[in-house]
């Protein structure tokens, strides 16, 4: 019951968000890709169903036809494997909705959603994650960098990281989103890390 009800939640949530943003999207510039700026209204829709959301705009152009998203997930710095990986195709501009939901509270069961807007059709991809319990800190953020190139390949969007016990509640610097490869170091100060990435074909 409660897994149907977030799947309604979800859909309606992306389709009042795709409604107001259409237009958004369109001023992004071209080949480039930037957080979302979101009303007081559309950041309300997003804090109630979900725990942490991210909105996107794109302006692909017309040389992109496909967008390629996935979550990575890290633990102690080591890649331990892939959540979400969904492939859908896009026409010039666009949203995207990454957004996590706690299911099960009593085993820390949370669906993980990411849906991508583009031409008049939404395609999502979903799964569930066992997260750690509310006990540990969270630290999440969106890349900082504004306008960021669609041309880069397997760029980071956002992060939810819990950090180990040792560092606080640290982020990760712009240098991070930049140049990931370069800033791989970082990953180590947290216990378990979710990275967004996407790629444009």
């Amino acid at each position: 019951m409660r897994r149907g009800l977030f799947f309604v939640i979800l859909t309606v949530l992306t389709l009042s968000l795709v409604a107001c943003n259409v237009e958004d999207s369109k001023k992004v510039e071209a080949n480039t890709i930037s957080n979302a700026n979101l009303t007081e209204r559309e950041e309300a829709l997003l804090s109630g169903p979900a725990d942490q959301s991210f909105v996107f705009d794109f302006n692909a152009g017309d040389q992109y036809k496909e967008i390629l998203v996935w979550v990575e997930k890290y633990e102690s710095g080591k890649l331990v494997g892939k959540l979400n990986s969904m492939s859908t195709g896009i026409k010039n501009t666009g949203m995207m909705v990454f957004s996590t939901v706690k299911v099960n509270e009593e085993n820390n069961q949370s669906r993980f959603s990411i849906s991508v807007h583009s031409d008049d059709a939404t395609s999502t991809a979903w799964s569930s994650e066992t997260m750690k319990d509310d006990n540990f800190s969270i630290v999440s953020g969106s890349n900082p960098l504004d306008n960021i190139s669609i041309k880069n390949k397997n760029m980071v969007l956002a992060s939810i990281a819990y950090p180990s016990s040792e560092e606080g509640n640290r982020t990760f610097s712009t240098d991070f989103y930049e140049d990931i490869d370069s800033h791989m170091n970082e990953l180590k100060n947290y216990d378990v890390v979710y990275l967004l990435r996407c790629t444009f074909k």
